[in-house]
């Protein structure tokens, strides 16, 4: 539980004081620029045994804004409704990330993040407070969501470009 105490505080320090909409629509591109002059090859090699690539982070981001897509929707229409985790790893070795086009991740990525914020963009305030028991962080609404992911992204993309040096 400590690390994901740990997790969780990084996340939300990324995204704490700005809009998670606009960190949200920004993400697409910065990772597009930071991977747009870079081989497949590089996009590919692992920068340590059990450190993703960074197409496995790209292929990551795709399906996490997937999973995030149901939540979200689930959220609003069943307030109070139980999340269910997931294991990412099981995910990335079942969808078998390594071996995905990082630009088609990319832009799996992009299509489904568009999507989120168009969704995003129409709720009214009562929407926003619709919550959703999460089975690892417990309660959250759908603004702490959002928020969440701008953090996640914002950490994602900091991998990315450390792996890139």
């Amino acid at each position: 539980m400590a690390d994901t105490a740990e997790y969780l505080a990084r996340i939300r320090q990324f995204a704490q004081g700005d809009d998670p909409l606009a960190l949200q629509r920004e993400t697409p591109r910065l990772l597009a620029e930071l991977v747009s002059n870079t081989s497949d090859e590089r996009l590919r090699v692992r920068p340590g045994k059990d450190k993703w690539s960074i197409g496995e982070i790209l292929a990551h981001l795709a399906e996490d804004e997937i999973a995030t897509a149901w939540r979200y929707r689930q959220m609003v229409e069943h307030n109070g409704i139980a999340l269910a985790g997931f294991d990412q790893d099981m995910w990335a070795r079942m969808g078998e990330y390594a071996s995905r086009v990082p630009q088609e991740s990319l832009e799996l990525f992009r299509l489904v993040r568009t999507t989120n914020l168009q969704f995003l963009q129409q709720l009214g305030p009562e929407q926003w407070n619709c919550f959703g028991i999460h089975a690892e962080r417990g309660r959250i609404t759908v603004r702490e969501l959002a928020a969440h992911m701008a953090g996640h992204d914002a950490n994602h993309v900091e991998q990315i470009r450390k792996i890139l040096g």
